[in-house]
């Protein structure tokens, strides 16, 4: 409600405008965020990497002690072409709570953000 009082100030209306484009800013990246996790939703076990980073990412525990064990595994899956056997042994319905909560705070975001660019407008143009 302070928008109302201050719009008549030029300092402040400048202040406004970089706050709304901002905001403006801020709704397209959340958008982008809900696309994204929109596709990690839709397949939980692709992988965005080559299928040998992904084949080694599931072999972190034994990375340390084993490292060259574990590459040469996804290696020789990989010239058999069964390595997504080893990239995605189970689907990992644990990281979906996750994804859906940053797609639920991302449409917070996009509702926040577009409820003061409607308020800024009709701020400006109720002048």
């Amino acid at each position: 409600m302070s928008l109302f009082s201050t719009v008549s100030n030029h300092d402040s209306i400048s202040c406004h405008r970089s706050f709304t484009l901002l905001s403006v800013f801020s709704v397209a990246l959340a958008c982008v965020i809900i696309y994204f996790d929109q596709l990690f939703i839709k397949d939980l076990c692709k992988c965005y990497l080559s299928n040998q980073i992904c084949c080694a990412l599931q072999g972190i525990p034994t990375l340390q002690s084993n490292y060259s064990n574990a590459l040469q595994t996804c290696s020789h899956a990989l010239i058999n072409g069964n390595i997504s056997a080893l990239t995605c042994p189970s689907v990992p319905t644990g990281k979906l709570i996750y994804i859906q909560i940053q797609s639920g705070c991302a449409v917070g975001m996009v509702l926040v953000c577009s409820i003061y660019i409607i308020v800024f407008l009709f701020a400006c143009f109720r002048r």
